[in-house]
Formats: C-alpha cells, structure tokens, sequence
C-alpha cells in the first residue's frame, strides 16, 4: 500500500491520485474492520469519499482529453474516450490496491506474485528435510547415500469477473460516485481472493500426512500437533489460526481452569494464548453466492503453521485489470453494463510443514 509521507494529505484538483486512493482505502479498512494502518485523519471519511470522486474525474478527463468547458457534464460524459478512461483509472485503482492488501492481512502465510499477460508461475520447492546422521565405526569408510531432489509446483491464474450494471440517467447525473464504485470492487476482489487462501489450506486436509492431522480436539493432541510443525520446521514458532467459533473450542477440560481462564475468554471470544501456542483468529467471510448469507469459512479446522518458513499460500496475479462496457445507448433500456476481467491464481506451494486439526462445533 502506498503510504502518505510525512506532510498532511491535501485534497484538491492536482492531488496525487494514487495517493489519495491508497490514503481512502487504508482510511475504510481502519473504521470499518479496525485495521492498523496509517491514514490521514484530519479530514472525515465522507469528505474524503467526495473529493477523491472529484480527482477522479478530474483524472478521467485528462486521461480522455475531454474539454469541459464546451458542453455540459451530460454531453462530454457520453463521449466513448471518457468512458474508456473512465475505466482506465478505475482498474489502474484496483490493481494498485489488492496486491498490497493481500501481503497486509495474510503476510504470515501467503506470498503475492505478479506478472503480465502470458507469464507462467513455477515454484521450485527444495525440500527442508535434514539429513540423516549415521553411526560410525573404525574402517568404515561410508553409511548409505543420500539425495533430495526439488519439486515443482505451477498456479495457473483464471480469470474472475464483476459485471455491474447502472441506469444511463444516473451516470449523466454523475450519481454513481466513482470512489466508492472503485472500492466495493477492490473489496470483493479481496474477499474472494482471502476465500480461495484459506480454501487453499482446507482442502489440504485429507492429503496431509497423518502426524500432521487430527480428527478432533484434546489438549494432548493439540501440544503434540504444534511441537511436530514446530520441529518438522526446524524449531520455527508455531502459531495457530482459525475462525472465532474454531478457536472458542480450545479449551482446558479442567473446570477450574476454565473459570480461571473465564474473563479473557470472555472479552475476546477465545484464548490468546493456549499451552504455549499463540492464537490467532481468521475473519469469517459471507458466501455471497449462497441466498442465505451462509460462512464462507470452515469453522470446524484450526490451522497449525510456522510463519516464519516458507509461505505456505502463492497469490498469482497475471496481467492488470481489464474492462469491457455497454456502449452508452447499447441497451434498450438505457442500462450501462461494465464488466471488470482481473486474473489470479491461489495455491499452496511451500516446503514447510503445517498442520490441521478438527474440532467439533
């Protein structure tokens, strides 16, 4: 995420683009899931919302070499040059965002990878065995040979689509605010792409070795999962991850532990800390495919990873984001339909060790 340097944002005609956007979207995320981001706080978000709409038109008209001053607002905005770069802008926008938002949220266990129309994504994967030592004796020259060969892993980036569609009337009115357009499509390129990570992780489950699976929760098995990725990864610090019902799970089957541990459980919804081991909890996601607001998230897994070895996630982005629209008069309707093209990819391709375990909910 492009970050404001040390002068105050100043929002007018000739601002930075760019950086006025970066400054918006980190201004949302703040008050909206309570990130940590830097942000310009002098000004209100829903001024920002305004003026950031204005220099985007301001750019859009520059990028389609429209003069203005000529005709009104509802003339010029029908010409197809404007409409070209009114996209133009918009998925330069996104593009800038969603690759910086994904090494945000999921910096400890995916990694994000771009390239351009055509590129391939191989991952070599060394192995992270050590090598097995073997006693000696006087005159023995040598023990058994061994070899470690790499693996390969590709990600084939598909292309999703957003196609949204608004009445003719509305955008020569300029009622559709192109600051919050441009946002709600970078959100759902976000939420979808943090959908696939950790279906990328979750469908792994029935694969996995079976010492780095559990069937279901004890304290027992939750020490031993943990201390087996941690050495399986050569002492690297595990830490737990998991939806806030997942997490509520792990608890001491003392009672009085439990009454113990009652208050911070309380406040948060699960423990901090348990055994040792860090938790962490995944935001749960809406399937906006399903009609009933249905979890996007597995609740029933805890994910045991080591983040400070290879990631275990790729984020494969091919090419920029591309568009294609309705023609201003297309429909009989005098609806515009645009459609936004945004190609990416997400599989596991690591030589790390992690682990799942199921818990009952």
């Amino acid at each position: 995420m492009i970050r404001i340097p040390d002068n105050i944002l100043k929002f007018s005609d000739n601002v930075d683009l760019h950086k006025a956007w970066g400054d918006y979207f980190n201004h949302y995320r703040a008050i909206q899931f309570g990130k940590k981001v830097d942000y310009d706080n002098s000004i209100s978000f829903e001024e920002k919302t305004e003026k950031l709409h204005r220099a985007i038109e301001t750019e859009i008209a520059k990028l389609a070499g429209v003069n203005n001053s000529t005709f009104s607002e509802a003339v010029w905005k029908t010409n197809p040059m404007y409409r070209w770069a009114t996209f133009a802008v918009i998925s330069s926008m996104v593009d800038m965002v969603i690759p910086d938002v994904i090494v945000d949220d999921f910096a400890q266990f995916a990694e994000v990878r771009n390239g351009g129309f055509g590129d391939s994504f191989v991952f070599d994967i060394a192995p992270s065995d050590l090598f097995i030592i073997t006693k000696g004796a006087n005159g023995k020259r040598r023990t058994f040979a061994q070899r470690q060969f790499n693996s390969q892993v590709a990600i084939v980036p598909e292309a999703r689509l957003i196609t949204v569609e608004e009445d003719l009337s509305r955008i020569l009115a300029g009622k559709r605010n192109l600051a919050e357009y441009a946002m709600k499509c970078a959100l759902a390129m976000e939420a979808e792409i943090s959908i696939d990570i950790y279906t990328a992780i979750n469908d792994t489950f029935a694969t996995l070795p079976a010492k780095f699976k559990e069937a279901a929760f004890d304290t027992n098995a939750f020490i031993r999962l943990a201390q087996r990725v941690q050495a399986a990864n050569n002492g690297a610090r595990c830490v737990v991850f998991g939806t806030k019902i997942a997490l509520s799970k792990v608890l001491p089957s003392n009672d009085y532990l439990k009454i113990q541990l009652g208050d911070i459980y309380n406040r948060a919804g699960y423990l901090a800390t348990y055994m040792g081991v860090d938790l962490f909890e995944i935001p749960q996601r809406i399937d906006y495919t399903s009609s009933d607001y249905s979890f996007a998230l597995a609740e029933d897994k805890l994910y045991f990873i080591s983040t400070g070895t290879q990631k275990l996630v790729k984020v494969c982005f091919e090419g920029e984001t591309l568009n294609i629209s309705d023609t201003q008069y297309a429909n009989a309707n005098l609806t515009q339909s645009t459609t936004l093209i945004k190609k990416w990819g997400v599989g596991i391709a690591t030589n790390a060790k992690y682990g799942i375990m199921q818990v009952t909910v």
